[in-house]
């Protein structure tokens, strides 16, 4: 099934497409998206339905209910009526598409959901979910309400059945227990953003109702953690109920995050029952000697149980999206112009992004990239580490760096091209051998500067030659990125290669042209060009390729 705005598909809304399924389905239905925003209160109750869009950036699904809206009654909506997506049947999945709540601000309106799952074996993979105040709900309610009798909303009173999800490359944001739930849950490699309430308390990332006889909740493996909150005002998490359990293993974490990391949320009798852990937690916020006493630093051994196996049960195609299904693993190491940007940082994109629908399903790319990077300071901030913590045989690192290199004022990025440029280039080659992984070099992509007679200026200096030098020295493939992105730049023109950076499509023409971040069409063409390079130096997974003739560069 096509569902397009535009009238190019058999359905204008995903709802009208959703209710031609039988109630009694028993095989997959995918339902594809076009780009677009969809207005739509959604409720999906069958299984076997997945939903895919073209790009998260350009599909979302958006309604704007809130817990306070009121009724003609005197009553009031309720967190569990304010859903913009309701999803019951099991099996489900959802890839490259955004979920939004956008009521807005909790203290003003309440709990708004973006996103109710109830169900068994969902899966979310490059998904975005925006919302303020309780964004993601993984059900089921817990067994009944703290005040009251009633939770109220479509579930209230059914069968409580705890539920497995999966999410993988999601952006998930909020401020006050922004993902709170029953369910046993798994966030792979997502980014959690914690908003700024302009608070001396900016709000929890989770609120579990882990049921005690279960053995997980949510469990965060190399996720990042970031906010525009202020340092030292945000908890991982506080319990909705007694015996909440949530983990965050090799987790980055930013200055956002409370020293003492967890609530109780003034039950100190919790304390006692909850299951709150961490193993390998780095950055600003990760500092886990100074976290509560009653919280839990894992051990190596302890660490093991966490796998994804093991939270969310050995079946046969299930989890369908975990990554060591995959023959060939890709990681990416490098900075603004390669890094995965997210809809919210604007319109610029790196080229990691636009990568991976060159190839197959067969080769899985990791983007570590992270704009603002040197080779200096990719590693100093462990961001090396991680990959290599993750990094096994035969797989590969692909490394660019030079354009950070290039301030020497900075004495955190700053490296000089044949000096400590080359020696911290040594250090990814070596760790990536170390680990019987490949290494490939990349040279920094160009920037556009053009003189009169449209010549390229090169404005990168002799780090390009330094990586080359570096490549020929310890015998590492090289993809020569800057000579590919000159010839390239050079052959369309001053004029032309605008299109290929991010100002040149923003409403405000006032804005300084930026000559360094792509636009999404920049980012795919330069993405061509290490797909060049990857056929002509014949890497193993070249016969990958999607597009076996020669990559185009009009």
């Amino acid at each position: 099934m096509i569902v397009a705005q535009d009238g190019s598909g058999q359905f204008t809304t995903i709802q009208e497409a959703i209710n031609t399924i039988p109630d009694n389905n028993n095989e997959k239905v995918i339902i594809q998206i076009k780009e677009g925003i969809y207005k739509e209160k959604l409720e999906i109750n069958k299984p076997l339905i997945s939903l895919v869009g073209t790009d998260k950036a350009k599909v979302k699904i958006t309604f704007g209910d809130y817990a306070k809206k009121p009724f003609s009654n005197g009553g009031e909506m309720g967190t569990f009526s304010s859903y913009s997506i309701l999803l019951t049947g099991d099996q489900f999945l959802a890839k490259n598409i955004t979920f939004e709540n956008h009521a807005g601000c909790g203290t003003v309106v309440g709990q708004a959901v973006a996103v109710y799952v109830d169900g068994d074996k969902m899966e979310f993979d490059h998904c975005s979910f925006l919302g303020s105040q309780d964004t993601l709900f993984t059900g089921p309610l817990p067994p009944k309400p703290i005040e009251g009798n009633r939770f109220g909303g479509p579930r209230d009173g059914l069968e409580r059945r705890v539920g497995r999800s999966y999410f993988r490359n999601c952006y998930i944001e909020g401020d006050v227990d922004f993902i709170f739930g029953s369910a046993t849950a798994v966030f792979d490699h997502c980014e959690i953003f914690s908003l700024d309430k302009s608070s001396d308390i900016n709000g929890y990332i989770t609120a579990a109702s882990t049921p005690i006889d279960e053995k997980f909740g949510y469990v965060f493996i190399d996720c990042r953690l970031t906010s525009n909150a202020a340092a030292n005002t945000v908890y991982l998490g506080r319990p909705w109920r007694d015996y909440a359990k949530t983990a965050f293993i090799n987790c980055w974490m930013g200055e956002h995050i409370k020293e003492e990391g967890w609530h109780n949320w003034e039950k100190q009798h919790a304390e006692n029952t909850t299951c709150y852990a961490e193993y390998n937690s780095r950055g600003p916020g990760g500092s886990m000697e100074k976290r509560v006493k009653w919280a839990k630093v894992l051990t190596e051994e302890e660490v093991k149980q966490y796998a994804i196996e093991n939270v969310l049960g050995k079946e046969k195609d299930w989890p369908s999206l975990v990554e060591e299904e995959k023959q060939f693993r890709i990681y990416l190491a490098g900075d603004s112009t390669v890094e995965d940007v997210s809809p919210e940082q604007g319109i610029k994109q790196g080229w990691g992004q636009q990568i991976p629908q060159f190839f197959t399903d067969e080769v899985f790319i990791i983007n570590e990239a992270m704009g603002g990077r040197s080779t200096k300071s990719f590693i100093d901030e462990g961001r090396l580490q991680k990959i290599l913590d993750k990094i096994n045989e035969d797989e590969f690192l692909f490394i660019q760096f030079g354009h950070n290199d290039q301030k020497v004022e900075d004495k955190t990025r700053g490296t000089e091209p044949y000096t400590s440029y080359q020696e911290y280039l040594a250090h990814y080659i070596n760790g990536a051998r170390e680990k019987g992984a490949i290494p490939i070099l990349i040279t920094p992509v160009n920037r556009r500067s053009f003189d009169e007679q449209g010549n390229l200026i090169d404005t990168l200096g002799d780090y390009p030659d330094a990586m080359r030098q570096v490549a020929a020295d310890l015998k590492v493939p090289l993809i020569d990125l800057w000579k590919k992105s000159k010839d390239f730049y050079e052959g369309l023109g001053i004029e032309e290669t605008k299109a290929l950076f991010a100002w040149y499509e923003q409403e405000n023409q006032d804005t300084p042209p930026d000559d360094t971040h792509f636009s999404q069409y920049g980012a795919k063409k330069i993405a061509e060009l290490v797909v060049e390079g990857i056929k002509e130096l014949g890497i193993d997974f070249a016969n990958c390729i999607i597009n076996k003739k020669e990559v185009s560069r009009l």
